[in-house]
């Protein structure tokens, strides 16, 4: 089996996201990356993939995806990317946009360029720029993540006791 090359997750949303099937089909066609090197999640597919694709995925595969993979190109799920930070993967972000009919705000956008802002993370609005920007991903080093959960219960914690 080939060795994962980019893993793209894109949760569970039920709003279609061909703009990025159709920038990865490309890609494929150009034979930057053969099918079995590029591995999808997304619960709707709205263009036939000429990857490997799937509508869900077990967390143990998924987590070795993630593992694998040289890059992981994801929707603006706060899971996804900060799952991707946790472990420090090289990452492109590329936000569902309202515009497209990818969902119903540009929520994702926010969370993008709130990304972006604080973490230096990589962001991808349109799909021509995909294929430099998972390059440049492989060399490119964003801030860690940095959780404040902690801090936050325990501030909770003292509020309520």
């Amino acid at each position: 089996m080939n060795k994962i090359k980019l893993f793209v997750p894109l949760g569970t949303q039920k709003f279609p996201f061909g703009r990025i099937i159709t920038a990865l089909n490309s890609l494929v066609k150009q034979n930057k990356y053969s099918p079995e090197e590029i591995v999808m999640q997304s619960a709707l597919y709205p263009i036939k993939p000429n990857f490997t694709a799937f509508k869900l995925i077990p967390n143990d595969d998924f987590n070795r995806y993630m593992n694998e993979a040289e890059v992981i190109v994801t929707h603006s799920g706060v899971n996804s990317i900060i799952s991707c930070m946790k472990i420090g993967k090289p990452l492109v972000i590329c936000p569902r946009l309202r515009k497209y009919g990818e969902h119903i705000d540009n929520h994702q956008m926010e969370i993008a360029t709130l990304m972006n802002d604080k973490y230096n993370v990589l962001v991808c609005t349109d799909m021509k720029d995909l294929a430099p920007l998972v390059e440049q991903a492989k060399t490119h080093k964003y801030k860690p993540w940095i959780s404040h959960r902690e801090e936050l219960l325990d501030a909770i914690n003292k509020l309520i006791i």
